[in-house]
């Protein structure tokens, strides 16, 4: 016993896999509930191409967003989506956003010249 009356517990093994589980059970439960979310998504019908849009090659382009709420790029990108013209899309979080994307270069040029607030130009 050490002075005072108070003694310490040694560290043991067990706290650190205790931590380590909860750890992997949340990892568990976000990737489950995210894999659920973009399994819905794809059973979806794909929406049908015109043959304008099948006929051209497609591009990868960052663009550039608005710092305007709502943001007017990201809108008009996912309007475009739902046509099926623009594919692929990832938004990164970043002020203004940045969203990468797979589309025609008509439709990359048509994106880049939405009028855009602050941010990078």
């Amino acid at each position: 016993m050490s002075r005072g009356g108070l003694r310490r517990r040694p560290a043991t093994v067990a706290f650190a896999t205790d931590r380590t589980m909860k750890l992997s059970f949340a990892l568990a439960i976000l990737l489950a509930s995210a894999s659920c979310t973009t399994s819905q998504k794809r059973t979806d019908a794909p929406p049908l191409a015109t043959p304008s849009q099948s006929s051209e090659p497609t591009e990868r382009a960052l663009i550039i967003g608005s710092a305007e709420t709502p943001d007017p790029v990201l809108k008009r990108i996912r309007e475009l989506e739902k046509d099926g013209v623009v594919k692929d899309i990832v938004v990164f979080e970043s002020f203004p956003l940045q969203i990468r994307l797979s589309a025609p270069k008509t439709i990359i040029d048509e994106i880049n010249k939405i009028p855009r607030v602050g941010g990078l130009h």
